[in-house]
């Protein structure tokens, strides 16, 4: 068996990713479906914004079977639902809002234990929230599907500066805008009842999420993927910082209204920057190189300088959330010259001169693996460990 994803597709972009299309079924509804390596792609009615991961043969007959199914309003009650949102924001506490935030919030079909839990994933710099909900082998890589399949919620969201959200000037996007938009982001879903809330950072999502808890303490649990504070520190850091550039000078980005503050990759340097290449998928590889997104050079220099704060004015020490910070054992920016990943008790110490705040403090470090946890294919054994640890706190 192998899983076809229905999902809410942009009506602009059917003409680019289906094969088929139907646009007689309904006048509110647009079907469409696309052959995909993992199976069948059958886009849900645009109106519910309803994603759903069915159970199903591979092969057209089967998804044209399913078409049927689409009739119905609302997907079957085992399905997780995910929904496209846009929450306004605003880059400084006391602004009205200027911005918009674009996010996905999936919610499963049964919370565990009836208890209304929430993942609040924050991306890296030069991702976007596809990093979460990686459409290559979803059943793998994407951590959302993996959530709701857990029984919580996900909300990933696009950064201001990436994705489908609003671009400010760059100089405006410093971790402390960026952590007050986490905080608004974090509001927004209490008023949607959630008991409690785990905040899921990667790299420089983690440094944000360190700030907005921090700052506001409105969590109860950090898990920091990808980020380590000094003395973790590898040759691989130098390599990755050398490797951004100005993305309106990319090929990608040209033509685009993006300011010179506005960085990228160089082509080529993901996979020594992000990736242990003898594990990792080349075609993960090939995807992540194709779809890269920005960041902004203020990020990049104000997440490095937080970071290397001692340990007795780091923000660190202010948060107040049980906290899992969890790397891959080859992850290149802070493993294997200072700091030997190898082992869960070396992260542990590495952190705990800095979380002396922290309710608890869990470290963890995952085999074969590189800087960006979800993109390896050990991504099941991360999901397992951080899993693990949310029902444990």
């Amino acid at each position: 068996m192998k899983y076809s994803r229905w999902e809410l597709m942009d009506r602009s972009d059917l003409t680019n990713r289906a094969t088929f299309v139907n646009r007689n079924i309904s006048p509110m509804w647009v079907v469409a479906i696309k052959i995909t390596d993992s199976g069948v792609r059958i886009p849900a009615p645009e109106p519910g914004g309803l994603v759903m991961w069915k159970r199903t043969t591979a092969g057209v007959a089967a998804a044209l079977a399913a078409l049927t199914m689409l009739c119905a309003p609302a997907a079957a009650d085992s399905e997780a639902r995910c929904t496209t949102v846009q929450i306004p924001v605003t880059l400084q506490p006391g602004r009205p809002p200027q911005h918009v935030v674009s996010g996905t919030l999936c919610t499963p079909a049964a919370y565990t234990d009836g208890v209304r839990r929430v993942d609040v994933l924050v991306h890296g710099g030069t991702y976007n929230s596809d990093y979460w909900q990686w459409p290559q082998n979803p059943g793998l890589y994407s951590y959302a599907r993996k959530t709701t399949d857990a029984g919580r919620a996900s909300f990933a969201y696009d950064r201001p500066g990436s994705g489908a959200s609003t671009r400010p000037p760059s100089a405006a996007l410093t971790i402390a805008a960026d952590a007050h938009v986490l905080h608004q982001v974090i509001q927004w879903l209490g008023t949607r009842n959630f008991a409690q809330t785990t905040v899921v950072g990667h790299s420089l999502g983690s440094i944000i999420a360190i700030a907005e808890a921090a700052g506001y303490d409105d969590v109860d649990r950090l898990v920091l993927t990808g980020a380590l504070h000094p003395p973790a520190l590898a040759p691989g850091a130098l390599l990755t910082i050398a490797s951004f550039s100005p993305a309106i000078l990319d090929p990608k980005f040209a033509g685009r209204p993006i300011d010179l503050g506005y960085l990228t990759t160089l082509p080529g340097t993901r996979a020594a920057s992000f990736y242990r290449t003898p594990t990792a998928d080349p075609a993960v590889i090939s995807r992540d190189e194709a779809e890269k997104d920005t960041m902004s050079g203020v990020e990049l220099s104000d997440s490095a300088v937080r970071v290397a704060v001692p340990p007795g004015l780091n923000d660190a020490n202010r948060v107040r959330a049980d906290v899992l910070a969890i790397v891959g054992q080859h992850d290149a920016a802070v493993c294997g010259m200072l700091l030997n990943c190898g082992r869960d008790a070396n992260v542990r110490a590495n952190e705990a001169p800095y979380f002396t705040s922290a309710a608890s403090l869990t470290g963890a470090a995952v085999p074969r693996t590189g800087h960006v946890l979800a993109l390896h294919p050990s991504a099941d054994l991360s999901f397992a460990r951080i899993n693990q640890w949310i029902n444990a706190h």
